[in-house]
């Protein structure tokens, strides 16, 4: 926190910017207790239920695509027969390696209403206006909470959830898009970036595993934080370090990470293939009618569930299309079979995360803790309980668990509750040349600099996958640059990162790819102390120096991304930022 911050009164928020739903919490700073955060319950728009909900939909419906609409429509505001824009969270992360649960077929199904950008916008831009709208109406609730003024002299710590397993330039575009929507656009104003397993299990240790609790954790427990939402598994394991009087955990291993559209491809065919999008996209009547349909399936005992309106025709048997309500009939069958690929899924993640814990830590899990929106299905608890019994492992779902993240986030603010420890999820560094070795090395690659044989193409990893990292934690990495006089002396070093268990040795491995290019400008720096040579071009005399330098990796930077620092001759030489590959 900075200087001037300290003692201070401050408003902390916490944003679930999630791929189907979004949600908001807040809390000043002068609240000593979880209890006392607030979560958004009403939202603008006609379809938010009057009882309000934990969140409002990740869609956006621009004017200049609806003629009928006088301005930009979002969450509820947005109707079914409108174009719109939703699941962009997830086109952030499009240089991701495709998920076990992905399914191409949920974009032809839907006819292009998820997943679509109007023209001239990017994924990126379309966030930020999305979350522009979420700013302005955070805005708006906390002026009328607190006055006006009051607001506007209070600073606002704001922590944005992400998923774990998302790439760094996922990370990156998302914060990017969140301080163009406004965050931390004030005067002190702060946006810090946090896992969503990670705020899940701060939610639920503070409150459904405290000391005293039915389910209460004690020291050594092992527990696992399984995330279901709209769009996205995240999975991530913790080890209990401390319970009283704030509870403190650490993180055991790298985390891992329901086809409605899917069945009714097989069922109906072209006929819901051809369904206009306003029927069957998201916010559309058809969509709420199955969201529902989807969480109350497992609690209660219907035989059947009418889904609708769409139209589909008549070439379809009564017992499966009411052509007369234009209302799709699922039965209880039909229900189990839609769920049965995703729930298989996320118990084979479970599965192999829970052993990889044993196998690489040594550590047992002995609770799982569900959260997220499809966590909050009883179908899918129902499941998890059965498959943890059999394995010993007891299975808890939050009070409220769709709000576990984004009261989480809050918490993290409030308390500074944090993972003493975490595990680095791939392998980071740079691709250099090594000084060449007769039998190990391909003459290929050889080439001389400074009278010495070198092999092009290596990587040296400064960072490896599974590597814990504490707050305190920073990796070096040496690094030589030869400089030409008269050029410029801002270098440009491309960073790497590969998510195989081992990884290679040599930069042209396909699974290695390239993060983006760290830029460093070394103008201010004294280059008189460094090794040079005078080289011959073109008839020319031209001095080339070898500069030496260091950067410093910072995993847990306090904005939540990486971060870097350059080193030469033991100062700091500042200008040091990155540019995510495009």
């Amino acid at each position: 926190m900075p200087q001037s911050l300290s003692g201070r009164l401050r408003i902390i928020v916490g944003i679930d910017f999630g791929t189907t739903f979004t949600g908001i919490s807040y809390v000043t700073s002068d609240k000593t207790s979880a209890n006392d955060i607030d979560v958004l319950r009403t939202w603008p728009g006609n379809g938010c239920p009057v009882e309000g909900n934990w969140k409002t939909p990740s869609v956006i419906a621009y004017k200049q695509e609806n003629p009928s609409a006088t301005r930009n429509r979002w969450g509820y505001e947005v109707r079914g027969n409108m174009t719109s824009c939703s699941w962009t969270k997830l086109l952030l992360d499009q240089s991701a390696e495709t998920a076990e649960f992905d399914d191409p077929s949920l974009q032809l199904a839907a006819g292009g209403a998820f997943f679509h950008l109007p023209k001239g916008k990017t994924a990126e831009q379309v966030c930020q206006d999305y979350l522009s709208n979420v700013y302005n109406y955070l805005v708006e609730n906390l002026k009328q909470r607190m006055t006006p003024e009051v607001f506007n002299i209070t600073p606002m710590e704001c922590y944005l959830t992400v998923p774990a397993i998302w790439t760094d330039k996922a990370q990156s575009a998302t914060r990017r898009a969140a301080i163009n929507a406004s965050f931390a656009s004030r005067h002190l104003d702060t946006l810090r970036m946090i896992t969503e397993p990670e705020a899940a299990a701060i939610a639920a240790l503070k409150h459904d595993l405290k000391p005293g609790s039915v389910n209460e954790v004690v020291v050594g427990d092992n527990i696992l934080v399984l995330d279901c939402g709209g769009g996205t598994v995240d999975i991530t394991t913790y080890t209990i370090q401390k319970t009283e009087p704030i509870i403190e955990f650490e993180e055991i291993c790298v985390g891992a990470g329901a086809n409605f559209h899917k069945f009714m491809l097989t069922r109906f065919g072209t006929s819901f293939e051809k369904a206009p999008p306003k029927f069957k996209g998201a916010g559309s009547h058809f969509m709420q009618a199955f969201e529902k349909a989807k969480q109350s399936f497992g609690s209660l005992e219907n035989d059947t569930y009418e889904i609708g309106p769409i139209p589909l025709g008549s070439n379809h048997k009564a017992k499966h299309y009411d052509i007369d309500e234009e209302c799709v009939i699922l039965s209880k069958a039909d229900m189990t079979d839609i769920f049965a690929p995703v729930v298989d899924d996320v118990l084979r993640l479970v599965a192999q995360q829970i052993n990889k814990a044993l196998e690489v830590q040594k550590k047992r899990i002995n609770l799982i803790i569900l959260v997220g929106g499809f966590g909050n299905s009883d179908h899918l608890k129902k499941a998890v309980d059965t498959w943890a019994g059999k394995n010993g492992i007891k299975c808890i779902r939050p009070n409220f668990c769709q709000a576990a993240v984004v009261r989480g986030a809050a918490i993290r603010g409030l308390e500074g509750t944090v993972p003493s420890k975490l595990i680095c999820r791939r392998h980071y560094g740079f691709r250099l040349s090594l000084i060449f070795k007769n039998g190990v090395h391909d003459e290929k690659n050889a080439y001389w600099d400074f009278g010495v044989k070198r092999s092009r193409s290596h990587v040296r990893w400064m960072i490896n996958k599974g590597t814990e990292v504490t707050k305190s934690t920073s990796f070096q990495c040496p690094l030589v640059r030869t400089l030409t006089q008269g050029a410029s002396k801002v270098f440009t070093m491309d960073l790497y990162s590969c998510t195989l268990d081992s990884a290679p040795e040599r930069a042209e491995n396909p699974r290695i790819i390239r993060v983006g290019s760290i830029n460093m400008d070394f103008s201010s720096v004294d280059l008189s102390g460094f090794k040079t040579r005078t080289v011959e071009s073109g008839g020319f005399h031209q001095v080339e120096t070898q500069v030496e330098f260091e950067i410093r990796l910072d995993y847990r930077s306090e904005s939540g991304v990486l971060g870097f620092t350059c080193i030469s001759k033991g100062q700091n030489i500042g200008h040091t930022t990155i540019e995510f590959q495009e």
